[in-house]
């Protein structure tokens, strides 16, 4: 039996058609990887996915569970095991930039940046973590806890510089969210530099088809909170900041470089097809069997269902990166590349002469 493949529709048609507009853009989201996989397979390379979102992490968690266990309930009662943190504390967070892939020999190499605030870190606490880090996990002080565009070019070119060793047999391809952030001139030029095509997931689809969001940190925030509660008991309450950095670095190993994600692009439609789909994404888009989707070059019209509604698409860095993967695209005015970047610093988001100093 021949697959019924979905026909995408134009801008103009899009509100006029009977379906919601997510399955359009999950349907744009499925058909650009199947085309990126392709172009990977014609080639010779294998495709590398990676996966890159943001997450907020609390200095503390306020609400833990369990039971409070007393030596002599009679005399303490009236004072049980607490933490001390001030209503500033609770209300605090810090940036974890997290990226995953479906390689297990890459996933230890990928870097995982952490963004904190100078006011919740102080250079000597910076430094009393230094040495524990691993090789792939930075610490950043800000002013802010926050990614941001510049940053995020500095991650790029970093990551780029990490992959770099393996572009002639693989091709790597960055899944994002249409953050702002990551859609950035600075950031989509980054990643014609760096030889990376990318995925742009709608803002909106990130909790349904992002694998970070729909496997990874679920599982990470589950061990971080496990891990706090075991430690809350004897934990150093003059640098709550302090403490949930070294819990996140732990988290990291066990859960980020600790487990096979390979399977959850698959469930999600990002392998290149969409034949392991999970039941839960078929219920959500209301399908019992899935139609076929194409293997196309996105459109104009494609990209705008994937970017935020209310930013212009700069189509001459947006269209950079994917030259390689469809060299008929030269064909559009883009302007002259930009000047080339001076040999980076080994780690590239510091500038003191100690890496990772800050």
């Amino acid at each position: 039996m021949d697959a019924i493949f979905l026909e995408l529709p134009s801008q103009s048609e899009l509100s006029l058609s009977p379906l919601p507009s997510g399955v359009w853009q999950v349907a744009v989201v499925w058909t650009w990887m199947n085309w990126l996989a392709e172009k990977a397979t014609d080639s010779g390379k294998m495709l590398l996915r990676i996966d890159l979102d943001e997450t907020r992490i609390p200095v503390t968690f306020t609400h833990t569970g369990g039971n409070v266990m007393l030596l002599d309930p009679p005399k303490n009662w009236h004072r049980p095991p607490r933490q001390r943190t001030s209503r500033m504390e609770q209300r605090s967070y810090f940036t974890h930039v997290g990226l995953i892939c479906n390689s297990t020999a890459i996933q230890p190499l990928l870097p995982q940046v952490i963004f904190v605030s100078k006011n919740r870190m102080s250079l000597a606490a910076r430094a009393a973590i230094q040495a524990e880090l691993p090789d792939n996990v930075y610490v950043k002080r800000m002013e802010k806890g926050w990614n941001n565009s510049q940053e995020h070019a500095i991650i790029i070119r970093l990551l780029g510089q990490i992959i770099a060793p393996v572009l002639d047999t693989c091709q790597p391809v960055l899944m994002f969210d249409a953050a702002r952030l990551h859609l950035a001139d600075e950031v989509m030029l980054e990643l014609a530099v760096v030889r990376f095509w990318y995925l742009v997931i709608p803002a909106r689809l990130a909790w349904l088809v992002q694998p970070l969001d729909t496997h990874a940190f679920a599982k990470y925030k589950r061990d971080l909170r496990n891990r706090f509660q075991g430690t809350v008991a004897g934990a150093d309450e003059a640098n709550l900041t302090e403490r949930m950095v070294r819990l996140v670095v732990q988290t990291i190993r066990a859960v980020l470089n600790g487990n096979h994600w390979a399977p959850a692009f698959a469930r999600n439609g990002l392998d290149g097809s969409q034949a392991n789909v999970s039941k839960c994404i078929k219920q959500m888009l209301e399908y019992e069997v899935l139609p076929g989707y194409p293997r196309t070059r996105p459109s104009a019209d494609d990209l705008h269902l994937c970017w935020p509604r209310n930013r212009l698409i700069n189509h001459d860095a947006v269209w950079r990166p994917l030259l390689a993967a469809e060299p008929a695209l030269g064909l559009l005015a883009l302007p002259a590349p930009p000047p080339a970047l001076p040999p980076p610093h080994p780690c590239l988001l510091y500038t003191s002469p100690s890496p990772r100093d800050s």
